[in-house]
Formats: C-alpha cells, structure tokens, sequence
C-alpha cells in the first residue's frame, strides 16, 4: 500500500512538473554551464527498486535562480539510453552562491534495474532576488530504534511581514563531503506560516536506508517571501584536540594561579 501511495504521489509530482516546465520553456536558460555548478551527486537503487539520484548544485553567478531543473539521462552497460526523468531543485528561489539539493526518482523497477550509469544537464530561469528573514535558530539530531535519522528544529521569521508556504530543507553528506541524501518538510500543513517575530518547530526525517551513512548535514530554508539566513558549515572536532583541550586549559590555569599566589 505504501508502495502505490508513494508511486501515485510522484506520478502526479512529475505530471505537474512537466506542464509547467512546458509553459515556462521558452524562459530557460539553456547555458546553465556558465552559472551553475553540479557539486556533487550519488545514484542508488532504493528499497523499493527505484533508481534515485540525489545531489546539489550551486548558484555561481550573480542573480537568483528559479525553475532550476536538472534532468538525468539514463544509460545502461551497453551505453544505450533507457530513458531520462527531471525535477527542479527543492529551494524554489536560490540566490547568488546558495546551494540546493535535488532529487530525482526513476519510478520503472524494470528501468531501474538496467541503469549502469546517468548524465546530468542543468537548465534555469533567473528572478528577482528575495530578502533574508527566516532564521534556523537550533536543530538537533538523533537515530531512533528503527534506524530513522530525526533532525529536529526551531525556524524563526525575523521580518516584519508574515511568511507563507515555509519549508526546511536538509541536505546529507558522507564523510567526503559527498551528497547523500536529501529531503524536506513543511510547517503544520494547516498553518503553514510564521507570523512576525514567531517560531515554529520542525522536523525532517532520513530513511534508515541513508541514515548510517550520514556523517554531517546543512539545513536550508525559504518561504514565499524570503530566503533563510545563511547555516555556518557544520565544524567537527577531532576527540583528540577535544582531550588535548580539557587537559591543557586546567595546566594553564594551575600556572597561572602559582604566579598570582592563588590558591585552586
């Protein structure tokens, strides 16, 4: 059952998509090269047997991006092509040196199984740029028992205006820096805004197929209105300098006492 709802969801996304893509044609920009840069991405057989490929690009120019699509050609071991598919970027609007993630779903179990290897092109349009006013203002994560990655959160707008249509993003990557997943959620469907000043929770979830090779993640956010405050990259600190630290500062501490004539 989950299986038919799951397909039903993407026929229909990429139905939606194909028309619009259609209307917005003659708008793309076919030199994509010039502005935009694929930074990484992996493809991968999904439980279901569907071939996903996930990844991110990058706005290299000097003027925000909308209706990024990047369509995937499938070949297989002969070098034959088996079919292509598209999706936009998940950030509708991304401005100049922001990052999306994409996904995009081969719903042909028989297709996918024949997959050797894809080709990635990238088209666009360009748009007017929004203002920063949404802040990720914490987030956390943790793997539940069933081998779910929860990362959840706080999303606060900072502007003086209300913000619709609100939606986190999380892009995942491997100890390389490689992508390897990526997904998003919305606020409360029902109230799916930030009032002025207002915060809101969030959560995002990787499946337990991904899950155990996520070694770091970058969240991402936007609304109608406005784009999110830029996340610094996320630092890891060696254990070793972590020891290395608790043992020193406690010595130069005790030094420092001994000239003072301080007692610890």
């Amino acid at each position: 059952m989950l299986k038919s709802k799951t397909t039903t969801f993407f026929s229909i996304r990429l139905l939606f998509l194909a028309t619009l893509m259609t209307l917005i044609s003659p708008a793309l920009n076919a030199n994509a090269t010039n502005m935009v840069i694929i930074i990484s991405h992996t493809g991968y057989i999904d439980s279901q047997g569907y071939y996903i490929v996930v990844g991110e690009l990058q706005n290299m120019g000097n003027e925000t991006l909308t209706f990024v699509k990047v369509e995937a050609t499938y070949y297989d071991s002969q070098n034959n092509i088996i079919t292509t598919r598209f999706d936009l970027t998940m950030l509708n609007k991304i401005l100049p040196g922001r990052k999306s993630p994409f996904l995009i779903a081969l719903l042909d179990t028989a297709q996918s199984a024949q997959v050797h290897h894809y080709n990635l092109t990238v088209s666009f349009s360009t748009t007017s740029p929004i203002p920063i006013g949404l802040e990720i203002t914490s987030h956390s994560s943790q793997i539940d028992m069933e081998g779910y990655m929860h990362i959840t959160g706080e999303i606060k707008n900072t502007q003086t205006k209300t913000a619709h249509n609100v939606k986190v993003i999380v892009t995942c990557y491997d100890e390389q820096g490689k992508v390897v997943a990526a997904t998003q959620t919305e606020l409360d469907p029902e109230e799916n805004y930030l009032n002025p000043n207002e915060t809101k929770p969030f959560e995002l979830i990787i499946g337990y197929e991904r899950a155990p090779l996520v070694y770091t993640y970058e969240l991402a956010a936007e609304s109608t209105e406005y784009a999110v405050v830029p996340e610094m990259p996320p630092i890891i600190i060696p254990l070793v300098l972590i020891i290395l630290t608790i043992t020193i500062i406690p010595w130069k501490l005790k030094i420092k006492s001994r000239k003072s004539g301080a007692h610890i």
